[in-house]
C-alpha cells in the first residue's frame, strides 16, 4: 500500500492495511499523501519582449495598415467610377 508503512499496515485494527477505516475516512496510521503541483508557474519578474520581437510586431502592424489603406483607396476609386 502506498503511503502506509508495512509495520503499521499489518498491525492496524481500523483499516487492515488498506488506508481507510470503515466510515471511508483516511486512517490515522497512513502517512499524508504527496500532491503534485497543478498549473504553470508565473515568473515573479517577467522579462520585457526582446527588441527584435517588437520590431517584427511593428512591421506586421505597418503591413496590415498599408493593406487597409489600399483597400480603402480601391473602394473610393470604385465609388468614384460608379458615380460617373
Amino acid at each position: 500500500m502506498k503511503g502506509v508503512k508495512p509495520s503499521q499496515a499489518q498491525t492496524c485494527d481500523r483499516c487492515f492495511g488498506i488506508g481507510y477505516d470503515a466510515s471511508g475516512y483516511a486512517c490515522t496510521c497512513t502517512a499524508p499523501a504527496s500532491v503534485a503541483r497543478v498549473g504553470r508557474r508565473i515568473p515573479k519578474h517577467p522579462q520585457p519582449p526582446r527588441p527584435e520581437r517588437w520590431r517584427d510586431y511593428l512591421k506586421d502592424l505597418a503591413r496590415a495598415m498599408l493593406l487597409v489603406i489600399a483597400a480603402m483607396f480601391i473602394s473610393a476609386v470604385t465609388v468614384a467610377l460608379m458615380a460617373r
